[in-house]
C-alpha cells in the first residue's frame, strides 16, 4: 500500500503562494479587461473631443498608461507563449526605434511617429495581456462592435434629420463638388475612413447572423442601414472592400445562392437610388464614369509616385509618421501616401516594408492554425464562427490597404492580438484534449 504523501511546512508555503499569485493575476487581469473595454470605448468614440473635461485631463492617456502598467505586472507573473507574431512585432518596432539616426526627418519620428505608432501597437498588447478567455473575446468584440455602429449610425442620423455631409470630392478636373458622408463632427475618419469602418462591421454582422435568431433580426437591420451609409460615403475603396467581404462570405457560407440573389438584390434596388453623380463615381472602378475618370486614374499613377518617392531613401526610409512629408517634398502632393505599402516603403524603407509584410503572414497563419484546431476539437459555434470573420476582416484590410493608409492605424495590432489569443485558447483545448484522452486511457 503507497504511503500518503505528506507536505512539509516549505512545500504548503510555495502551494498558497503559488495560488495567491494566480489569484492575484487573475484579478490584475479582470480589472485590466474592464480598463481595456473602457478604453477602447473612450477612444473610437472620443469621449475627449465630446466632454472637454475628459479631453484636459488626457483620459486615453491615462488609461493606456494605467493599462501598461497592468499589463506589465501581469505579464511578470504567469509566462505565456510566445507566437511568431510576438516576435515579429518586436523586430518591426525594434528596426523603427534603432534606424532613427538613419532617416532622413529624425525630429519627426520622435514629435509625432512614435507616439502615434505606440497608439496603434497598443491594441495588440492589451488584446494579448487581458483577453484570454471566451468569455473575454465576447465582452471585446461587443464593445467594439457597438462602438463602430455607433460611428456610423451618428452620421448617418445627422444626414437624414439635417442634411449632413462632412465631406467631398473633386470631378471634371475640379469644376465640379460631389458631397460625401464622413464621420460625424466629433469622430476624425474621412469617407473613406467611415467606409472602412463599415467593411469592417460586416464580417460581425455575419458573425451575429449565425450564432441566434436574435443576432440573424439584429444583422437583418443593421446590414443594409450600412450599406446606404457606404453608398453615400462615395469611397470607391469600400466598395471594393464590400466586393472582397461577400467572397470570403461565400467561400465559407453553406446557402451560396441565397447570399448571391440577396446581393444582386440589393444592388439593383439601391443603385438607381443614388445620384447621376455618384452613380458616376462608383462606375469609375471600372472604367465607365466620365467625371471621375481622372480621380481614379490619379489614384494608380500617385502609388506609382509614391514608391518612386519611397526611392530617395530606400533602405531605412525617412522615418515613422513622414510620408506626408516624403510627398509634399518630392512629389508635391501634400498628403500621405494613399497606399498601406507605398506609405510603409517611404517611412520605414523597404527593409521595414518586408517586415511588415512578415508580420501580416504571421497573422494569416495564426488564424489558420486557429480555424484547424477548433475543427477538430468541440469548440464553441461562436469561436468557429469567430475565425470565419477574422480571416474575412484580414483578407479584406489587406485588399483595402492597396487603396489608404494606415501602418499607425489600430486595426493590424488588433487583428494581430485576436489572433494571439484565439490561439492561445485553441492550444488550450488541445491541451485538455490530450489530458482527457490520458484518462481514458
Amino acid at each position: 500500500m503507497r504511503k500518503p504523501v505528506s507536505f512539509t511546512s516549505t512545500d504548503k508555503l510555495l502551494v498558497s503562494t503559488r495560488a495567491a499569485v494566480v489569484e492575484g493575476y487573475s484579478a490584475t487581469r479582470n480589472w485590466g479587461l474592464k480598463i481595456y473595454l473602457l478604453f477602447a470605448v473612450s477612444w473610437f468614440l472620443h469621449l475627449g473631443a465630446r466632454l472637454p473635461l475628459l479631453g484636459l485631463l488626457r483620459f486615453d492617456l491615462l488609461l493606456v498608461v494605467v493599462l501598461a502598467y497592468l499589463a506589465f505586472v501581469g505579464k511578470g507573473e504567469i509566462a505565456t507563449h510566445i507566437t511568431s507574431t510576438d516576435k515579429i512585432l518586436r523586430i518591426l518596432i525594434s528596426y523603427s526605434i534603432l534606424t532613427i539616426p538613419f532617416v532622413y526627418w529624425p525630429g519627426s519620428v520622435i514629435n509625432t511617429g512614435i507616439g502615434n505608432f505606440i497608439k496603434a501597437i497598443v491594441f495588440y498588447y492589451f488584446t494579448v495581456a487581458f483577453v484570454r478567455t471566451e468569455q473575454d473575446i465576447k465582452k471585446l468584440v461587443f464593445t467594439f462592435i457597438t462602438c463602430q455602429v455607433i460611428r456610423v449610425l451618428e452620421p448617418l442620423y445627422l444626414h437624414v434629420t439635417e442634411g449632413y455631409w462632412g465631406g467631398r470630392a473633386y470631378m471634371s478636373g475640379g469644376a465640379e463638388a460631389l458631397d460625401r458622408l464622413s464621420g460625424a463632427p466629433s469622430d476624425v475618419v474621412n469617407p473613406n475612413g467611415l467606409a472602412f469602418i463599415i467593411c469592417f462591421v460586416l464580417p460581425f454582422l455575419y458573425l451575429m447572423a449565425g450564432l441566434s435568431w436574435k443576432g440573424r433580426m439584429g444583422a437583418i437591420v443593421l446590414a443594409p442601414v450600412c450599406l446606404y451609409a457606404l453608398a453615400l460615403t462615395g469611397s470607391r475603396s469600400g466598395i471594393v472592400g464590400v466586393f472582397i467581404i461577400f467572397l470570403g462570405i461565400l467561400a465559407k457560407a453553406k446557402r451560396r445562392v441565397m447570399w448571391m440573389v440577396s446581393v444582386v438584390t440589393i444592388l439593383l434596388v439601391t443603385f438607381p437610388l443614388l445620384s447621376s453623380d455618384m452613380q458616376d463615381r462608383y462606375l469609375s472602378v471600372i472604367g465607365k464614369g466620365e467625371k471621375n475618370a481622372g480621380t481614379a486614374e490619379g489614384r494608380v499613377t500617385g502609388v506609382i509616385d509614391n514608391f518612386v518617392a519611397a526611392l530617395h531613401r530606400p533602405i531605412f526610409g525617412h522615418g515613422l509618421g513622414t510620408s506626408q512629408e516624403v510627398n509634399a517634398n518630392f512629389i508635391e502632393v501634400d498628403m500621405p501616401a494613399h497606399n498601406l505599402y507605398a506609405e510603409i516603403a517611404q517611412e520605414l524603407g523597404f527593409v521595414g516594408l518586408a517586415l511588415f509584410i512578415v508580420l501580416l503572414k504571421s497573422i494569416y497563419v495564426g488564424f489558420n492554425e486557429c480555424k484547424r484546431a477548433y475543427s477538430q476539437h468541440d469548440a464553441s459555434p461562436f469561436l468557429r464562427q469567430l475565425v470565419d470573420s477574422m480571416q474575412i476582416l484580414l483578407l479584406m484590410n489587406f485588399v483595402f490597404s492597396f487603396a489608404s493608409y494606415g501602418l499607425s492605424s489600430y486595426e493590424w495590432y488588433f487583428l494581430g492580438g485576436m489572433s494571439v489569443s484565439m490561439q492561445r485558447l485553441a492550444m488550450k483545448a488541445q491541451d485538455e484534449g490530450k489530458a482527457s484522452q490520458g484518462l481514458n486511457q
